[in-house]
């Protein structure tokens, strides 16, 4: 049980559909806010979100040792990196056998669509903002099934997944679908705003984890 949330972004006209634990999609609006403005920037090998220091990705640990991405610039400025990473990749795997070569396999397939996304990222405009929550069992199923329903939406160009090129009242009518295909609908319980989101979300505690007040 958790959240289904939509978060728009007007100025772009662009929403972004996903799921949360309960209590969570402050978290979420943060953090995607974070990564459109690139104040939480990409780096160029290993793909993990970080925070930019003055314009580079901070070093950090990937693979048990320091990933070589760290204090280069990000996917979001650059992608030479991500393709020189790739290439050695390629030339390794003729070396490779078994799990190893597929592992390398799979990140030479990562790398080409994070270079095709992002080779061609541009500035973003707007700000995210909240936009509809849906409280609900079933969250993982009724998140797929909408993405599934707005899958002729889908903006393959986002600096990070599940954005949709369309309006709040379309990204609602899927998740609603999805919910009335999944058998949810009567149980799950919608907040359209900030303030009745704080109210519905007590209401579900109370009925799904007994008061806790």
């Amino acid at each position: 049980m958790g959240e289904v949330y939509i978060l728009e972004n007007s100025e772009a006209k662009r929403v972004k559909v996903g799921m949360t634990g309960i209590g969570g999609v402050l978290n979420r609006l943060n953090d995607v806010s974070d990564m459109w403005r690139a104040r939480k920037v990409t780096c160029q090998v290993c793909g993990g979100r970080l925070m930019n220091v003055g314009g580079l990705v901070p070093r950090h640990p990937k693979w048990g040792k320091g990933c070589p991405g760290g204090n280069a610039l990000p996917l979001e400025t650059d992608v030479t990196l991500a393709q020189s990473h790739r290439g050695r990749l390629i030339a390794s795997m003729s070396q490779l056998s078994g799990i190893e070569k597929n592992s390398a396999r799979r990140m030479v397939n990562t790398l080409a669509k994070r270079i095709t996304k992002f080779r061609y990222y541009r500035p973003a405009i707007g700000q995210w903002e909240y936009g509809v929550v849906y409280f609900t069992k079933g969250t993982g199923e009724v998140e797929k099934l909408s993405h599934k329903i707005l899958g002729g939406h889908l903006d393959k160009l986002a600096p990070f997944g599940e954005v949709f090129s369309c309006s709040v009242s379309e990204a609602t009518n899927a998740v609603e679908k999805a919910l009335g295909q999944l058998g949810l609908e009567k149980s799950a319980l919608k907040a359209t705003n900030w303030k009745s989101y704080f109210v519905v979300r007590q209401k579900w505690v109370n009925t799904n984890y007994g008061r806790m007040d």
